[in-house]
């Protein structure tokens, strides 16, 4: 194993990075910029690892289900389950449990599913470590243990995800140059102590480091959910009277943010966001927002994290434990490409445009090797917004 995770202070050298780095496909590690913030990588995990035979019963185990990317995402994973089910490899229904956000009850329901007899568990971890004593379990029944877009550092799950440092310091250095190196910025993460939440913040700040005169103001948890982030941006704005000029929003949150600074009678700042609401582009229409995002809604980013898992349960075997993928974002130039005159800001679709997928199935055929052709299935997402 070779790597850092997010709590240790040094960032590894440039040896040691090489060396963590060596079994990613070349193609891809470009999207591993700080990757030690948020995981360990580990080359050839599953060595000696051997999938359970179908039909297989598949579980998913989340932290928090409280906003509607969330919702999206265990809808996709229902759909998939179902696909399955059609094709004789998998139980018709999906196992759901839910920790709001409490990681000892998560870890609770991760062990009541590996003996309630799971094959293939998928979550989104509301910790890089705190499941890892299930996790082990799990991995030493031969079940296998897929993370979505919120990675862990145990060495024995498969993390399939963005990278969460290269967000950040992607929106940070969009935001600097914007600000002409000059201004202050505000901090909007989603729920504390997950992966996503530490790399983001750690790719933010890195970025905007290089700028001097750039200030952050502070760091707010809005649960990437509105109406929470409207709340604390405007107990925020009570008590810090200087202007922001920023915002970094780490998804779902963008119209919540804009709101409080509309209800403090401030001037509207900067929006960016990792999640790509028809909410947040009727709001960026309206307002003629200086806006980007990343397109990343729940369903899609299941789907993309469900595509390695069957990979694995049809034997191949992966180079690395973590796999990261890139996304696509909208910005000024091609907002009508995804933005519909339908959208407002009520709206709870995604903006996902035409095609769903958010990196071709192709893409990760590069991290596996062995084994026989996986499972065919389809993405399915009935939140999209017609295009």
């Amino acid at each position: 194993m070779v790597g850092l995770a997010a709590s240790h202070a040094a960032d590894p050298t440039a040896e040691e990075q090489a060396a963590a780095l060596a079994a990613v496909p070349k193609e891809a590690q470009k999207y591993y910029g700080g990757y030690w913030y948020a995981t360990n990588i580990v080359a050839d995990p599953f060595a000696n690892w051997k999938p359970h035979a179908p039909p297989w019963k598949i579980c998913h185990n989340d932290s928090y289900l409280g906003n509607s990317w969330r919702a999206n995402l265990v809808a996709e994973l229902k759909a998939l389950t179902k696909q399955l089910a059609d094709q004789g490899l998998a139980e018709p229904e999906l196992n759901v449990t839910n920790s709001n956000g409490d990681i000892n009850l998560e870890l609770t329901q991760l062990k009541a599913q590996i003996a309630q007899g799971c094959d293939l568990i998928m979550s989104y971890p509301g910790s890089a470590t705190g499941l890892c004593a299930g996790i082990k379990e799990a991995f030493d029944k031969g079940i296998l243990f897929v993370t979505i877009d919120s990675t862990v550092t145990c060495p024995e799950a498969l993390n399939v995800a963005t990278n969460p440092y290269y967000r950040g310091q992607y929106e940070g250095e969009w935001i600097a140059k914007q600000l002409g190196g000059k201004g202050t910025a505000l901090i909007m993460n989603g729920q504390p102590g997950t992966a996503n939440t530490v790399a983001q913040e750690t790719g933010f700040r890195k970025a905007v480091e290089a700028f001097p005169d750039i200030k952050v103001a502070g760091s707010l948890f809005g649960m990437w959910t509105g109406s929470v982030a409207k709340t604390e941006v405007l107990k925020f704005l009570a008590t810090h009277p200087e202007p922001v000029h920023a915002v970094f929003s780490t998804g779902n949150m963008g119209v919540g943010v804009g709101q409080a600074f509309e209800q403090s009678g401030r001037a509207l700042p900067i929006i960016t966001e990792v999640t790509n609401l028809c909410s947040l582009l009727a709001y960026w229409k309206e307002k003629n927002l200086t806006a980007n995002t990343f397109v990343q809604d729940g369903g899609p980013m299941a789907y993309s994290a469900f595509i390695p898992a069957l990979h694995m349960m049809a034997g191949q075997k992966p180079k690395v434990n973590t796999i990261f993928m890139p996304l696509p974002s909208i910005t000024a130039e091609n907002f009508n490409d995804y933005y519909d005159a339908s959208m407002t800001v009520q709206s709870t679709c995604f903006a996902n445009g035409k095609d769903l997928h958010l990196v071709p199935d192709s893409y990760f055929e590069q991290f596996f090797t062995g084994g026989e052709p996986r499972a065919k299935v389809e993405i399915v997402s009935t939140n999209a917004q017609p295009q």
